[in-house]
C-alpha cells in the first residue's frame, strides 16, 4: 500500500545480460499461487536459497526479484534504483505514445508522477508534503474517520442479508476518507466516485488506466482551484498556502498519488485482512474478546495478509549496483517482493502462520522504506485499526454466509482480494440470509 508504488506496465523493460552464474532459465515471475495469503513455494526457495535472482516476466523481459527482508529494504532504500523509468513508459504507453517510452502522447492524462520522480525532486517535494501528511495529521483525523466508520455501520445494519463487505464496507471508507481528507466539496464528489469505479475496472491496458486517470486528473485540477478560491484547514489547502514551493504539477501529483494509495490499496488491504480473520477463527475470536491489541493485529494482518502479484514497485538501475554479492546491471529492471520479505524466516519464527499477538510495525515493508516511505501509512493503519475493531465490536456475531474456502479471488496486474465477501451481521440474519439464496 505504498503512496509510491506505481500502476504501470510491467511489459516494458531493458535487455538484461544474463551474466556469470546466472541461471540458463531463469524462471517465469510472478509464479503461480493456489491461495492468496500462500506464497508459492518457488518463491521461500529464492528467498532462502537466492534472495536476489534473475527471473522472465511473462513477456521475455528479463529482471531481478529480491524476496529477502534485508535485500527487500536495501534495494527500497537505494537511490541509485529509479521509478522514473517505469513511470515515463507508463506515460508514453497512453494513446498517443510510443510503447517503447520514447513518444510520449500529446497530451497524457497523467504523468505517473514524472515530476517528482528524480530524487532531488523527490527530496524536495516530499520536505513540503511530510509538515502536513504525517502521523501527527493522522491521528488528529482519527475521530473523522471513526465517525464515517459508524457511518457505514448503521447502514449495513439496514441492509438486507447478505451484506457484502466488499461493496458496502472495504471500497466505501477509503472513499469517504479520501473527501474528507482532501475536503472534497459535495458538487466534485461525483467525479471522484465515478474515477474510483472506472479504477477497479481498468485492467492491465495503460490506455484504460490513462483514460480512468484523466477522470481524476479533471477532477483533481477543479478541486485545487476550489481550494485556492476557498481555502479550507486540511493539508491540501495548507500545501496550496506555501507559495512558490509546490508547482501546480506537483500539486496534482500529490492528489493522484494519493487518492490511488489511498484507495485501491486501502480497500483491498481491508478486505484481505477481513478475508484472513475469517480464515483463522481462532485468531478472529481472540480480538473480538480484546485479548489482542487492534495495533498489533493490524500489523499482522498488514504483514500476512498481502496478495500482490509482484509487479508493483518495479525500478530500473541506474548503474551497476550489488545486492547480496550479485551486480544488478545498470538498466536491469529490479522487482520486490513484499510479500515474501514479511514471511522471512531470518525476521521471523513461524512467518507463514498467523499470529495477532505478535504484528509490529518492524515485522514488513508494506509501507516502503527510507525516502519512498508511504507518505499514507500513518492514515492508512487509522482506517484499518477503527474500520477492523469497530466492525467487530457492532457485530460480534458476524460471519461469512459461505465456506471461506469458497470466497472467489479477482485480480489485476498489481493485487488480488476477494471479490465478494458476504456476511450475516446477527444470527436472526440466518434464515434471512437462507431465504434469500433460494430466491424466498
Amino acid at each position: 500500500m505504498n503512496t509510491e508504488t506505481d500502476k504501470t506496465s510491467a511489459d516494458g523493460g531493458t535487455s538484461v545480460s544474463t551474466g556469470s552464474g546466472s541461471p540458463a532459465d531463469p524462471p517465469t515471475y510472478p509464479f503461480a499461487a493456489e491461495c492468496p495469503f500462500r506464497l508459492p513455494p518457488e518463491l521461500g526457495r529464492l528467498r532462502r536459497e537466492a534472495p536476489v535472482a534473475q527471473v522472465r516476466l511473462p513477456t521475455g523481459t528479463p529482471a531481478y526479484l529480491i524476496s529477502s527482508y534485508q535485500h527487500v529494504r536495501q534495494v527500497l532504500t537505494d537511490e541509485r534504483l529509479s521509478r522514473r523509468p517505469v513511470r515515463a513508459r507508463a506515460v508514453s504507453g497512453q494513446a498517443g505514445g510510443s510503447p517503447d517510452g520514447r513518444t510520449r502522447p500529446a497530451t497524457p492524462a497523467f504523468d505517473f508522477g514524472l515530476s517528482i520522480a528524480d530524487p532531488a525532486d523527490h527530496a524536495r517535494w516530499r520536505r513540503h508534503v511530510n509538515q502536513v501528511f504525517n502521523v501527527r495529521q493522522a491521528e488528529a483525523m482519527r475521530p473523522q474517520v471513526a465517525q464515517l466508520v459508524e457511518e457505514l455501520l448503521d447502514e449495513l445494519a439496514s441492509t438486507p442479508p447478505p451484506v457484502d463487505l466488499m461493496a458496502r464496507f472495504a471500497f466505501q471508507l477509503p472513499l469517504r476518507v479520501l473527501y474528507a481528507l482532501f475536503e472534497v466539496p459535495d458538487n466534485i464528489r461525483p467525479a471522484f466516485g465515478e474515477w474510483a469505479v472506472s479504477l477497479l475496472d481498468s485492467g492491465a491496458s495503460m490506455v484504460t488506466f490513462g483514460a480512468v486517470m484523466s477522470r481524476l486528473h479533471r477532477a483533481a485540477v477543479e478541486l485545487l482551484d476550489v481550494r485556492r478560491a476557498q481555502p479550507g484547514d486540511g493539508p491540501l489547502s495548507q500545501l496550496i498556502r506555501q507559495p512558490g514551493e509546490l508547482s501546480d504539477d506537483d500539486l496534482v501529483s500529490t492528489v493522484l498519488l494519493l487518492a490511488i494509495a489511498g484507495y485501491e490499496t486501502v480497500a483491498t488491504q481491508l478486505g484481505n485482512g477481513l478475508l484472513a480473520l475469517f480464515q483463522h477463527s481462532t485468531e478472529l475470536a481472540r480480538l473480538r474478546s480484546g485479548e489482542v491489541a487492534l495495533d498489533a493485529a493490524v500489523e499482522e494482518i498488514l504483514r500476512y495478509a498481502q496478495a500482490s502479484t509482484g509487479f508493483s514497485g518495479m525500478m530500473y538501475a541506474t548503474c551497476d549496483v550489488t545486492v547480496a554479492d550479485v551486480v544488478i546491471p545498470a538498466g536491469a529492471a529490479v522487482l520486490v517482493s513484499i510479500d515474501s520479505a514479511g514471511r522471512d524466516e531470518m525476521r521471523l519464527s513461524a512467518p507463514e502462520s498467523f499470529g495477532l499477538s505478535r504484528g509490529s510495525t518492524n515485522s514488513h515493508l508494506v509501507f516502503g522504506a527510507g525516502a519512498h516511505f508511504c507518505l499514507g501509512a500513518p492514515l492508512a493503519r487509522v482506517q484499518l485499526q477503527e474500520s477492523i475493531g469497530r466492525l467487530f465490536g457492532r457485530f460480534p456475531d458476524l460471519a461469512l454466509v459461505t465456506p471461506v474456502a469458497d470466497v472467489a479471488i479477482v485480480s489485476n496486474r498489481f493485487s488480488r482480494r476477494p471479490a465478494r465477501l458476504e456476511v450475516r451481521l446477527r444470527p436472526r440474519d440466518l434464515g434471512r440470509v437462507s431465504k434469500s439464496a433460494v430466491g424466498g
